[in-house]
């Protein structure tokens, strides 16, 4: 149910953010989603519809753009993609530090754009 109250959250921003423009209908909802948060597109996409019957998002797109690990090297500021699953992706290409990074992006669930049709 995790997921469930994730999409209530987004669609309920969605739907105040709509309506507070005059927007007659949303028409597409643009996501910047993490790797780390797991997330099923299809659910959540699933879900989105579900939750926003008799809105003004009941027919909106969900676009999910996948964001990657990236992390920032504590040792020389050296930015790298990172792969959990890889032991290699830990170690700067820079200046070879083991595992001494800040997490910069990768964690992230945010509404980007919302694509709406004024009122007339």
């Amino acid at each position: 149910m995790h997921e469930m109250a994730l999409v209530r959250n987004i669609m309920e921003v969605v739907v105040e953010e709509a309506e507070a423009a005059g927007a007659a209908e949303v028409t597409a909802v643009h996501l910047d989603v993490g790797e780390g948060r797991d997330i099923v597109t299809e659910l959540f996409e699933s879900l989105f519809q579900f939750l926003a019957r008799g809105t003004v998002a009941e027919n909106a797109r969900v676009v999910i753009n996948a964001t990657p690990y990236r992390v920032r090297c504590n040792q020389c500021g050296e930015e790298f993609h990172l792969d959990f699953k890889d032991r290699l992706s830990q170690t700067c290409l820079g200046c070879g530090a083991d595992r001494d990074y800040t997490l910069i992006s990768g964690n992230e669930l945010c509404i980007n754009k919302i694509e709406a049709i004024p009122r007339t």
